[in-house]
Parts: C-alpha cells; sequence; structure tokens
C-alpha cells in the first residue's frame, strides 16, 4: 500500500461502490455474486456478497498486514439506505457498520467503503487520506492550469498562450475557466519562488 506520512491513501486502498453496484443491478433482493479485484491482469483479492433489500452481507478471509497468522473468515454485515432522488426514483447509500475506538457506533452514510482493515468501512473510520491531499501546492497548481487548458481544447504545456474561446462555448464559462487558470498558474509560481529560495538558502 502506498503511504503518505502515516497516512494511507484512498487510491491504495480496495473499495466496494454501493452507486456502481446499483447501476450493474447487484442489488436485486435474493442475489448471490462474487466481486474481484484485479491488478496486472491478475486477481488480487474477492469478496462474495449477499443481498436483501436493506443490507448486503459480505464473505470474504482476512488477516492483518504482513502478519504471518493464519487466516479469519469474516461475514459482515452492511446496512444499505435508500434515498429518494429529485426526478424520481432512488439512490442505495453503504451504512458504515463500524464500531470506533470511543465505543460508538458510525453510521456514516457513504457511497464507497474501504478495505483499509480487518472489516471494510467508511475513509473517516479507515483514517484515510486523498493522495491529492499530499500534493504540493505547486503540484496542485500545475494541475489544475493542465486540466484547464485541456479542457478547452489545447494541450497541458503552461509555456504557450492561453487559448481563445471555444466555438460553442459562453463567454461567461471562459471568462471563469481563464480566472480559475490563472490562479492556478500564479499559486504553482509562488510555490517554485519557494522551492528557489530554500534551495538558495541551504546553497548559501
Amino acid at each position: 500500500m502506498s503511504r503518505y506520512g502515516w497516512r494511507t491513501t484512498v487510491e491504495s486502498c480496495l473499495s466496494i461502490d454501493v452507486l456502481r453496484w446499483h447501476r450493474l443491478g447487484c442489488l436485486n433482493p435474493g442475489q448471490r455474486f462474487r466481486w474481484v479485484w484485479n491488478r496486472d491482469g491478475k486477481e488480487i483479492a474477492s469478496v462474495y456478497v449477499e443481498t436483501e433489500r436493506h443490507f448486503v452481507t459480505l464473505r470474504y478471509r482476512s488477516r492483518a498486514y504482513g502478519c504471518c497468522e493464519d487466516w479469519d473468515d469474516i461475514d459482515q454485515l452492511i446496512q444499505i439506505n435508500w434515498s429518494p432522488c429529485r426526478f424520481g426514483g432512488e439512490r442505495p447509500w453503504f451504512g458504515c457498520s463500524v464500531i470506533r475506538s470511543n465505543g460508538r457506533f458510525c453510521g456514516r452514510l457513504c457511497s464507497k467503503l474501504y478495505g483499509a482493515g480487518r472489516l471494510f468501512a467508511c475513509r473517516q473510520c479507515c483514517r484515510l487520506a486523498y493522495a491529492s491531499q499530499h500534493e504540493s501546492a505547486r503540484y496542485r497548481g500545475v494541475l489544475r492550469a493542465q486540466k484547464i487548458r485541456m479542457k478547452l481544447g489545447g494541450s497541458a504545456n503552461l509555456t504557450t498562450a492561453f487559448l481563445d474561446k471555444p466555438k460553442g462555448m459562453h463567454w461567461r464559462t471562459y471568462d471563469r475557466l481563464r480566472r480559475l487558470h490563472d490562479v492556478a498558474d500564479y499559486r504553482s509560481n509562488i510555490g517554485l519562488m519557494r522551492v528557489a529560495g530554500r534551495l538558495r538558502r541551504r546553497c548559501g
């Protein structure tokens, strides 16, 4: 697992997505299926799932990360809550079923649960961070400016002139993207100057 400091990242963990299962028709009551995770074309983990209207049961094997002890058989019951959509229909939410260190039941409603420990749990209970949270302000600014340029149909090269308004785009939208780009570019330059200043002080 990739880590930033002591916090594991969301991107490095196995996850289950209730909206994806809903779109695939996996949440119909009485269904049973096997959910598989692959990496580089090879299966790295799997879980057996049984569904009912208001809960799913996960069955899988688990042991502590890096541990040589025997595997434990886990049966985890996860609540599913349904909320009405604005234009009809319903959307599902997982209810985090973890008991926190303070003894309180979490119950947080979320779209995804993560396999960062023995049980699948919400991001807060797993104490997970997003990789982008650990990127420097300079790097985030560069990425955002590049995305805006590519959205307008250009390249990610920040040394070229900003693109003209694409045909069919409203001026209000174009002006907003231009402002966002300029702010992101400014922040990346500030970050670059700070790095250069630190290097000068070390070499001075």
